[in-house]
């Protein structure tokens, strides 16, 4: 009964009460309640004793120029195509609009991106697809932006976006949230929705139509990250893995998940959650760069994956219908809770720099100053 998940729907008008029925019945109460009591009711925990360091690769210990022309060879046959995670707003660098729009010294994060693929372009001969997730709260600018700026100079038939789905947020009694405009209050359900995101949106079957056999993903806020990185694709296809992850050392003290093993199977584990004073035996630092095979995206598309709390100020409409900003549950999903998944996996730990400098905030770590620094060193401003 809708009044036991919105004990206000009583006191709204009779339009508001219809509409509220309608994304009502849209929903699957059932899993809902599941991931209420799961994440917030009863949660598991990794059992710490069972993480191991991962064994990893160096570009030293690769022969390059091979797995450059392995990597090439595939993109020169359509094979290899880029993934990019561009669903956040710019709201912790003041900046109106979606991430990927903010600009250094007037060339976006989307750009320098593109500017990346254009140049592959030029190499091999074949256009590159390039499919890009964004969500509700900046489809539509981020589209706009692209048809304002002409693609970067790509042809917009290899440009393909799709919306990363939501989950409701809840109260503390697991009750569902309503907001000022009396819509039931959707969040967007973590970077580890992009698997069953790309197979909703009918991206898998496009990728499979064109041939693709391969699939680069990175985030939009790592301002130097070498995108379609050719050794990364080149040791990745060479394997025959499933995934390919990119890792750095991590500084000391430095929170950032690390790439693990956990029960002999990769993982990552949060910094805070790794045994207590063993931090920094943990050398693989996750920085959001990995290889797929097809494969394994169509795999895990169907695999049911946990959602994790967060708590957050949202705004929402209390008992009184009074708009509040307080401390709620929302729910994410972690894309690599998929690499339990990988019967084949390798990582490829790189120097940091000119590969990772992460673009969150607007002054101090992974700032606006040091990302335009980075930048600045590796050559791109």
């Amino acid at each position: 009964m809708i009044t036991n998940w919105i004990p206000q729907f009583e006191l709204l008008e009779q339009s508001c009460q219809q509409k509220l029925e309608d994304q009502y019945q849209l929903l699957d109460k059932e899993e809902i309640r599941k991931v209420y009591e799961d994440a917030y009711r009863n949660p598991s925990y990794v059992d710490m004793s069972s993480i191991k360091e991962v064994p990893y690769a160096t570009p030293a210990e690769l022969d390059e120029d091979m797995l450059n022309d392995v990597a090439y060879d595939a993109m020169g046959k359509g094979e290899v195509a880029v993934l990019l995670m561009a669903g956040g707003q710019g709201t912790r660098l003041e900046h109106q609009g979606p991430k990927g729009t903010f600009s250094f010294e007037g060339r976006s994060l989307f750009e320098l991106q593109a500017n990346q693929l254009r140049n592959f372009e030029e190499k091999v001969k074949t256009p590159v697809q390039w499919y890009i997730m964004t969500s509700d709260i900046n489809h539509g600018e981020t589209l706009a932006f692209f048809e304002s700026h002409r693609y970067f100079e790509l042809d917009p038939a290899n440009i393909h976006f799709f919306r990363q789905e939501h989950f409701p947020a809840l109260s503390k009694d697991g009750e569902l949230l309503i907001t000022e405009q009396k819509d039931i209050l959707l969040t967007p359900n973590g970077n580890g929705g992009i698997f069953s995101a790309l197979k909703k949106s009918r991206m898998l079957d496009d990728m499979k139509a064109r041939g693709i056999r391969h699939v680069f993903m990175n985030n939009v806020d790592n301002v130097v990250v070498k995108v379609a990185d050719p050794l990364l694709m080149g040791l990745h296809i060479q394997n025959d893995n499933e995934v390919t992850s990119k890792s750095i050392a991590p500084k000391p003290g430095e929170s950032v998940g690390r790439l693990c093993l956990v029960d002999d199977r990769k993982s990552v584990v949060e910094y805070t959650e790794l045994p207590e004073g063993e931090e920094e035996a943990f050398k693989n630092g996750n920085i959001g760069i990995h290889a797929f095979s097809m494969k394994y995206l169509e795999k895990v598309a169907d695999v049911r994956m946990p959602y994790h709390l967060a708590l957050k100020k949202l705004e929402h409409m209390n008992s009184t219908l009074q708009v509040v900003r307080e401390e709620v549950l929302k729910f994410e999903k972690f894309y690599f809770d998929a690499f339990v998944h990988a019967d084949t996996h390798m990582t490829l730990q790189v120097d940091r720099k000119g590969e990772f400098s992460p673009l969150k905030n607007k002054v101090g770590k992974d700032s606006i100053e040091t990302a335009y620094k980075d930048l600045m060193d590796a050559g791109v401003l």
